[in-house]
């Protein structure tokens, strides 16, 4: 399944909100990028889009209270959230029975009720997503998504709830700060255990997840080595082991995320025709399916930055991933129409798509360039103090052009300036 478009109606602070999310070929899967500055939204429309996958129901499960969902001062106006949702080949394979053949809407409208704000799907809907995306024994339709917080270890009792019911699983880190992804580690150690007692589909699962990690994934020339009863370990370039409770929180993220995201397609779709290989022999997951992911930058380095949204798509060949950043070099990844600003809180601009010439600008330049872009708005990209030495040098340099000379004390600024003012060298 893939998401075509989103619409929001007075949601927070969004007044209007209309995004066509397919590429110029009609086609869905591949990296769509969400910026903005910091309080425009982008965790917001996250969630709004994942409350809508999974439907009111589970949703009231992920988020007990939607007080301040409604945009203050749309007292008459509708609050909504819709998505046209599109079915896949992948879909019709996977046994739905039978999947709708043309693009359905998936509709919630926010009502104030007195104390409590209400969810409800539109009383004229067609009853398609409660038999689809919202059944609570649906196949074929995948969907997950993670919030910034993308820990291991640790989980409040109430959060914990939410990571192990079968509903709420694949959205929990995303409403839940206190949540962890260590039902991913739980998993891993049930894998290794049962493969053990040469369980052949659990030793299966644990092989088709090593391969895929093992592909050039980590940077550094790290490697994942093995899984055992303590979990999952690394070895380095010298062969020296680490465990990933020892490892720095950007790997220990990225693996639990990606081991996650496996894991929750395998008990979506199961492994028979999960995956196949490519021209290279390298394996992949063919499955479609949509995966949201806050701030997907949070602790990697700039390295690992811009190669992880190439990385998920070679392997993850047939998902919508729908991330947000503050950062350039993971905007680089992205697919045709597949990069979208959201306005800074209070502006009056609207949410949009950048057009064909901004998006080229920005998968072709260098980190700072892109930072000049409309994706991100930047006037400079030098520091305050590098902006008011250039400008010093450029009045000391105007005084001397029209007066013909300096003092020495303005000579000798002039030469500690010069920093400042000579030209950026290319890389």
């Amino acid at each position: 399944m893939y998401i075509h478009a989103v619409s929001l109606r007075n949601i927070r602070g969004f007044e209007v909100l209309d995004f066509n999310l397919a590429r110029p070929d009609g086609k869905h899967a591949g990296w769509t990028v969400f910026t903005g500055d910091n309080g425009s939204g982008k965790s917001t429309l996250l969630k709004a889009i994942a409350v809508c996958l999974t439907g009111k129901d589970t949703a009231r499960a992920l988020q007990p209270s939607f007080h301040g969902w409604i945009r203050q001062g749309a007292v008459e106006a509708e609050s909504s959230i819709e998505l046209e949702i599109v079915r896949s080949e992948e879909d019709e394979r996977a046994g739905q029975s039978p999947p709708p053949k043309k693009p359905f809407p998936a509709k919630l409208l926010l009502q104030n009720g007195g104390r409590h704000t209400t969810l409800s799907a539109p009383a004229h809907a067609k009853k398609i997503p409660e038999r689809t995306i919202w059944a609570p024994d649906q196949t074929g339709w995948f969907s997950c998504g993670y919030g910034p917080f993308r820990r291991v270890f640790g989980a409040s009792s109430e959060a914990t709830q939410i990571m192990v019911a079968a509903s709420t699983a694949r959205f929990a880190t995303m409403f839940q700060e206190a949540a962890s992804l260590s039902e991913a580690d739980r998993w891993l150690r049930d894998l290794n255990h049962k493969q053990l007692e040469n369980k052949q589909a659990e030793g299966e699962q644990l092989k088709i997840l090593l391969e895929i990690l093992q592909d050039d994934l980590m940077p550094n020339q790290l490697t994942v080595k093995r899984v055992d009863s303590e979990g999952l370990w690394l070895a380095d370039r010298k062969g020296v082991e680490l465990a990933w409770s020892e490892m720095s929180d950007g790997y220990r993220a990225a693996l639990a995320l990606l081991t996650d995201i496996v894991r929750h397609l395998i008990n979506a779709y199961g492994v028979a025709g999960l995956t196949e290989r490519d021209a290279e022999g390298r394996l992949f997951i063919k499955r479609s399916g949509v995966v949201l992911i806050d701030e997907i930058d949070a602790h990697l380095h700039p390295e690992w930055q811009m190669q992880i949204g190439f990385w998920l798509k070679r392997h993850f060949p047939n998902v919508q991933f729908l991330v947000t950043t503050h950062s350039p070099i993971i905007c680089q990844a992205a697919d045709e129409n597949g990069l979208f600003v959201l306005p800074e809180p209070g502006s009056g601009a609207e949410p949009r798509a950048l057009s064909h010439e901004d998006y080229q600008k920005v998968i072709a330049s260098r980190p700072d360039t892109i930072l000049l872009t409309p994706a991100f708005g930047l006037q400079n990209t030098r520091s305050p103090k590098a902006v008011e030495g250039r400008a010093e040098y450029a009045r000391l340099q105007a005084k001397k052009r029209a007066t013909g000379k300096l003092s020495a004390d303005e000579q000798k600024r002039a030469h500690q300036l010069e920093l400042f003012a000579k030209t950026d060298e290319e890389p």
